[in-house]
């Protein structure tokens, strides 16, 4: 018999926009305990994930379809194992996680300077379409910060033809300083590798497309979605990222990244530090300060079990 699920809903709330398709700055999501295990549903519609609402009705179903939902009762069950061992999952692999970039919704002076300032090497920006004032943007940075590399996530907001003028009006200073363009359009064989042909720079695929079998020069995976415990071998670059989700679902994503390193996989730099993308809460907090060492919360399995056995948890019915 199915152990029965109780829900904890949550609204994570951002400074300003995420990514390039939304406008949101408030996030509704859940934690779900299932059993001794925590895991946590945070979707993205603007993105092409179910609403947080179908998602609960597969979990009330018991019919799990999505990535999203199927991941989350994979993290609680994951979780439920090491707390009753009463030990922690990050423990283990502290030494395999990965170190992550700068995940920054505003290209600023401002925001750099404090990236810098914490360690990061990499930083990722939000693309948009007005690439023409981005490319001056990071170009300017890039001048005043010349070690840094830096990934731009479009989104998909660009077309081939805006795709090909964005990298067209480049400068070589920073052509030779971008690590890889992310989602830049639409993903199309004969569009990708035309703007590979042009750009001279690596494009990383983010969903959409059967990522084993794309022709993307680097592959960027969620734990909260994909199931990473497929064999990686053979892709050139591989990036794990938190889904910019709750602490939690954070923790699972970084947990995984070192479980692959560890069972022998190579990882690029992953994005596993995106708490400081929302206004801090007591979970957040536990994370300390974004840096590119992940640190772990304390306490066992993904951590927080004075904080999340003190939540109100309602029975999914």
């Amino acid at each position: 018999m199915r152990e029965p699920i109780h829900v904890w809903r949550y609204v994570l709330k951002s400074r300003t926009e995420l990514n390039a398709v939304s406008e949101r700055t408030e996030f509704e999501g859940a934690l779900i305990r299932i059993g001794d295990g925590f895991g946590c549903l945070h979707p993205w519609p603007e993105l092409g994930d179910p609403g947080l609402e179908d998602l609960l009705e597969e979990l009330r179903n018991d019919a799990v379809g999505s990535g999203l939902a199927k991941e989350a009762v994979s993290m609680a069950t994951c979780d439920a194992r090491w707390r009753r061992r009463e030990e922690s999952m990050l423990d283990e692999v502290e030494q395999d996680i990965p170190e992550s970039h700068a995940t920054l919704p505003e290209c600023t002076v401002e925001t750099v300077t404090k990236a810098v300032g914490r360690g990061f090497e990499v930083i990722k920006v939000k693309g948009h379409c007005d690439f023409p004032e981005l490319a001056e943007r990071i170009d300017g940075l890039s001048r005043q910060w010349p070690q840094l590399r830096w990934r731009i996530d479009f989104n998909e907001v660009l077309t081939r033809d805006e795709t090909l003028e964005f990298v067209q009006g480049m400068t070589d200073h920073v052509r030779k300083r971008i690590d890889f363009l992310e989602d830049p359009c639409p993903w199309k064989e004969e569009d990708w590798d035309e703007i590979r042909r042009v750009a001279r720079l690596q494009l990383a695929l983010d969903r959409g497309v059967l990522w084993p079998g794309s022709g993307a020069d680097v592959l960027v995976l969620k734990p909260a979605r994909d199931d990473v415990a497929t064999d990686l071998r053979g892709s050139k670059r591989l990036v794990l990222t938190s889904n910019m989700d709750h602490p939690l679902g954070q923790c699972f994503a970084a947990w995984r990244a070192g479980q692959l390193v560890s069972s022998g996989s190579r990882l690029d730099v992953c994005g596993l530090q995106t708490h400081e993308l929302f206004e801090p809460d007591e979970f957040s907090e536990r994370l300390g300060p974004a840096k590119p060492r992940f640190a772990s919360p304390g306490g066992t399995g993904l951590g927080f079990d004075d904080l999340l056995e003190k939540l109100p948890w309602k029975r999914l019915t």
